[in-house]
């Protein structure tokens, strides 16, 4: 037997933060079995491969979008490419009457898939706001975060991390600045749907409202309306209202009306009013932040996986099969199913013993029943992944040499004269010697020889005048 192919793992590493490492290394291989060795010794395995990521690492199957599974502590993992077992050699195969057998089986094809990796930042409070709200301000005077900070929308175009050093009231807290969110935002315009899955496994949301903007009530609205279309889930997460830039004449003119608008359109009064500018009121937010984060409950678990990246094609049911003919060709039928396409791919084509065991697979898996039932006749094709023979419900195989069949035509008629033999002998009852039993064969042969035959050996033999048939004589 040959070794077992390696296979592909997904390790959380809280000690890494980007998925930059796989956007460089887009194709990963783990190293194939080797082949049975003599005196009926296994071959070698292969070596599995293990890709490190972030905590809040999302896998899906790129085709079809299915959900994988997501790895958000230090040391998880998930297999997201399992190797394939290793082929039999006849040895496997040999039986009592068969020692020799010409029969062999290849080796399990490794899963071989496309991925969609996405991270998704795992923090306490996710800040939210239109652009240029001042949100990587805020981040910067409330740690030692230094992201992008100017004086035009869009500045921050990629999600960025910090840390709140509470000192004595305990833990940091963890914080994360996405890009501003505009209108029409969970649609796909600017860049919030691309960024807003990483506040999804926040415990609390942070809403800054920019107040030189010429309508902060409505700016609040709007983002609350982007929440909820893209992730319901996501607009019922608890929100504490930010009202920046009091620093601004304008705004500290307006400040005690706007927080109580902003109050009565949030429903709850975790309103407050600061400058991230001068650091004003910055740290009274932090700690009511950490008290707030801190009364809430647990991230919300992981969602169930949509499809079993762990299964290999063997793994799966082998009655999951589908059978697709089209009326625009008569006599061609197609066969679908991860287990039959498995089995195609382990067969040894050029062997006409595994091919015949590949037709005893298709009966025993009842496909042949179901082909018939359907209407295939014997000669039609049928595909298997990209493979294709011709459907034989009497097991006459088309790669069986004619000579093969001819031999075995011979030794059934063989078989059939040697029985017809048995019956006639059978039919004449066996007798002793002294019974006459050689009569009863031989007598019309010795009733054949008269007396008149006998005087024929009397006569004396004339050599000279005894014709030879040929030229050539004996001669002593």
């Amino acid at each position: 037997r040959g070794g077992r192919g390696g296979s592909i793992w997904l390790l959380c590493d809280e000690s890494i933060n980007t998925l930059a490492p796989l956007r460089n290394k887009v194709h990963v291989r783990a190293t194939s079995g080797r082949n049975g060795l003599g005196k009926n010794k296994d071959g070698q395995k292969g070596k599995h491969i293990v890709v490190k990521v972030p905590p809040g690492t999302v896998v899906r199957e790129l085709k079809t979008q299915r959900l994988a599974g997501e790895l958000r502590k230090d040391g998880e993992k998930l297999l997201v490419a399992r190797g394939g077992r290793g082929g039999r050699g006849n040895a496997a195969f040999m039986t009592q009457t068969n020692t020799s057998p010409k029969l062999a089986e290849r080796g399990e094809p490794g899963a071989k898939r496309w991925l969609a990796v996405e991270l998704r930042l795992v923090a306490d409070v996710g800040f939210l706001g239109k652009p240029n709200a001042g949100k990587s301000t805020l981040l910067a005077a409330a740690s030692a975060a230094r992201p992008k900070i100017a004086n035009y929308p869009f500045t921050t175009i990629v999600p960025n991390l910090g840390v709140c050093d509470l000192g004595a009231e305990g833990a940091g807290l963890v914080l994360c600045d996405i890009p501003g969110l505009i209108e029409g935002a969970a649609g796909g315009a600017g860049l919030g749907q691309a960024f807003l899955r990483h506040v999804q496994r926040c415990k609390v949301l942070l809403h800054v409202i920019d107040g030189t903007s010429e309508d902060p009530l409505g700016d609040f609205h709007t983002i609350n309306n982007e929440l909820k279309q893209y992730d319901e889930y996501l607009a019922k997460k608890p929100q504490v209202v930010v009202l920046n830039k009091l620093d601004v004449p304008e705004v500290k003119e307006k400040e005690e009306q706007l927080l109580k608008d902003l109050q009565e359109a949030a429903g709850h009064s975790r309103v407050l009013s600061i400058s991230a500018a001068t650091t004003e009121r910055v740290k009274e937010l932090m700690g009511r932040l950490k008290k707030f984060v801190s009364m809430q409950p647990e991230s919300d678990l992981p969602p169930p996986p949509e499809i079993d990246l762990s299964k290999a094609g063997l793994d799966h049911d082998s009655d999951e099969y589908e059978i697709v003919s089209d009326p625009s060709y008569p006599g061609q039928w197609r066969l679908n199913g991860e287990y039959i396409e498995q089995i195609a791919k382990m067969t040894h084509w050029e062997y006409p013993e595994a091919v015949a065991r590949f037709g005893r697979q298709l009966e025993a898996l009842g496909i042949a029943h179901e082909l018939q039932r359907r209407g295939a006749e014997d000669g039609d094709l049928v595909m298997v992944g990209q493979y294709d023979f011709e459907f034989n419900p009497g097991m006459t195989n088309v790669y069986i040499p004619q000579e093969l069949l001819d031999k075995d035509l011979m030794y059934q008629n063989g078989k059939t004269n040697d029985k017809a033999q048995q019956e006639e002998d059978e039919a004449i009852p066996w007798r002793p010697f002294r019974q006459g039993g050689f009569l009863d064969v031989d007598t019309e042969e010795l009733m054949g020889f008269g007396d008149e035959d006998w005087d024929l050996l009397d006569e004396e033999f004339d050599e000279a005048n005894f014709e030879y048939d040929d030229d050539e004589v004996w001669m002593a």
